[in-house]
Formats: structure tokens, sequence, C-alpha cells
């Protein structure tokens, strides 16, 4: 952890926080970064406020997206694999048959047509988090503001 007493002009720094928005307020800053955004992180589960609409625009979101893609299932899965640390939101047939529509974070990533580990960041049981995707039957992907969907 940082020490907070020890932190001195010109530190370089990262912070890194999966959450779920609590609200969304516009406030009447002269300055123009009229935004506040409250959220829930999902790790340690303490509320936080992001203040300042450059910052809140700098966020990564599993929800949105600005451009649909068609793309075949091999380019959906690297897309998957590739993910990194950014949160997606991805559509894929369970064993069972059914449809499963999941928001998470890559864990682990398999081969291309594997499965890969992901974490469900909707899951409430931290013990229940995890879960796996099979590639081969994903329908589409959102990740870094673009849906990609299979074809």
């Amino acid at each position: 952890m940082t020490s907070v007493e020890k932190i001195k002009r010109n530190d370089v720094m990262m912070i890194v926080h999966y959450f779920k928005v609590r609200t969304n307020a516009t406030m009447s800053y002269t300055d123009g970064r009229g935004k506040e955004l409250s959220g829930m992180d999902l790790d340690r589960k303490f509320n936080f406020d992001i203040l300042g609409r450059e910052l809140i625009e700098s966020a990564y979101s599993a929800d949105q997206y600005n451009k649909e893609e068609n793309s075949t299932k091999t380019v959906v899965a690297e897309k998957l694999i590739g993910a990194g640390h950014l949160p997606f939101t991805v559509c894929f047939i369970k064993q069972d048959g059914s449809e499963r529509v999941l928001r998470g974070r890559l864990i682990a990533p398999e081969t291309l047509l594997g499965r890969s580990m992901v974490e469900d960041l909707d899951e409430p049981n931290e013990k229940k988090r995890l879960k796996q995707v099979d590639h081969r039957t994903i329908k589409w992907l959102i990740l870094d503001d673009i849906k990609h969907v299979v074809k």
C-alpha cells in the first residue's frame, strides 16, 4: 500500500478500480469540469467519487460502445484473449445451450478456440465469480468502445 505521507511532487502513480456506478450527476462548476461520478469498488467494496469530466471520459466501460463491427469467431476470440486489464461484456452460449451475457475481466486467457477464465463482475458472491467463456460459442463482445458481432 502507498503511504499518503510519503507522496511527493512528481511521483508516478496509477489507480485502477473496477467499479459499479452508483450515481452520475452534473455539477455546476464554473471551469466546465462539472461532472461527478460515484462508484463502489468491486474488489474492496468501498465507495468513492470521481470529479471532473476529463477523468470520467478517460475511463473504460464494459457497457458502452460507439462502433459495431461484424467479425469472424476467430477475430472475436482474439479480441477477448487480448483484453488484458480492460472490462468487457461478452455474450456466449453456455454448456446447457442457454445464452449468457457476462460483464467481466479476463483472468487467464486460453488458446484461440479454447475457454478463457474470466471474473463475473456482477456476481455478488466473490467465491463464485470465476467463470469460463468458450470462445467457440461467443455471439458478441463489447470491448474498448467497439461491439464485435460474430457473423
